[in-house]
């Protein structure tokens, strides 16, 4: 039986849907207080350089949790290389605005589109594999292309790209709300159609969906594709936001394991999972961002929580507010039973 979305209690619901319109509210009309007729006109600054810069890195990685979630969460093919689609967004706007003289707009249009063409390259061989395979697999090739990208003259070697500046928080911070918003309504569609139900299906048992008439060659690509089209648009904004991409920063592994662990923490298989995981996290990652004895103690119990997280409610936050996971003795040790079956 195809497992479908699973759903908060209605109480949750409905207290969840004002409130996070309110969010959402705040988040689009806040930062218009920041411009000069908002001030001109003696509205109160709501905000600042230092919450765009957070609130703009929160979004970015609420996309990529968010599409690591197609392949990941509702495929069930965990992948550690998606970080690879970031990167190849980034130069892809990066080489066609520095070198080319392409507007940001065009570029940022061709972005999603080569991290998804890579995608099909790699996922037909790849998603043949299964289980750590896969994920070993994928890794490898989030860090074979960064050190291919890191060896190649044009497109910037080991010195990196640097793109015009463009200053304007205001832009960067509703170009990448947009792409956050774009991969969870994406999600919340998915979970909706037939391909959904066919990706469902196959997280469950690949063959049994093959039995049933689903073609999971192609569905496990389409995936692929959907979520490395996500990520890519994601690497495309950051490229002209930060004006400098080379391989630490666009090609980094630590963001590859971040948005797993969001998606995961969050409530990978959901459609606000996600979401929760991106905004908790990364709000946690950048107060300990700061350094010292304090942050590496911090650090420890935020190493602490995730391993927490993972025993006790291992379908994430969305399913333990939900009522589906309890801190329980019983609880562990039927989360125990299950994760080493």
């Amino acid at each position: 039986m195809i497992a479908r979305e699973r759903r908060l209690p209605r109480w949750l619901r409905r207290g969840g849907l004002p409130i996070g319109g309110l969010a959402l509210a705040y988040l689009i009309l806040a930062p218009l207080t920041s411009i000069d007729a908002a001030q001109q006109a003696g509205l109160p600054l709501l905000t600042d350089k230092l919450w765009f810069r957070i609130a703009t890195t929160v979004a970015m990685f609420v996309v990529m949790a968010s599409a690591w979630n197609i392949i990941g969460g509702l495929t069930g093919y965990a992948s550690f290389g998606n970080v690879a689609f970031f990167g190849l967004g980034a130069y892809t706007v990066g080489v066609l605005v520095s070198s080319r003289g392409w507007p940001f707009a065009l570029a940022l249009v061709v972005a999603p589109l080569v991290a998804a063409v890579f995608a099909v390259l790699v996922g037909i061989p790849l998603l043949r594999l299964r289980g750590h395979y896969f994920a070993v697999a994928t890794l490898g090739v989030g860090v074979a292309v960064g050190e291919v990208v890191n060896n190649i003259g044009p497109l910037g070697a080991s010195t990196g790209l640097f793109l015009p500046i463009v200053r304007s928080d205001l832009l960067f911070f509703y170009l990448m709300l947009a792409a956050a918003i774009l991969a969870v309504v994406t999600t919340w569609v998915i979970l909706r159609t037939r391909f959904g139900y066919g990706l469902l299906a196959i997280r469950e048992n690949e063959e049994a969906a093959a039995v049933i008439g689903v073609n999971t060659t192609f569905y496990k690509v389409a995936a692929f594709c959907i979520a490395a089209a996500l990520t890519g648009l994601a690497g495309g904004i950051f490229a002209q936001w930060n004006s400098f991409i080379n391989q630490e920063n666009v090609f980094a592994i630590t963001n590859n394991v971040q948005m797993i662990l969001m998606a995961v923490v969050g409530g990978a298989g959901t459609v606000l999972g996600p979401v929760a995981g991106a905004v908790v996290l990364k709000l946690i990652i950048e107060t300990l961002a700061g350094g010292g004895s304090a942050a590496v103690y911090s650090q420890i119990g935020l190493g602490v929580l995730l391993a927490i997280c993972v025993i006790f409610i291992p379908r994430g936050v969305i399913d333990f507010f939900g009522g589906r996971s309890r801190l329980s003795l019983r609880y562990l040790r039927q989360t125990l039973r299950e994760t080493s079956a």
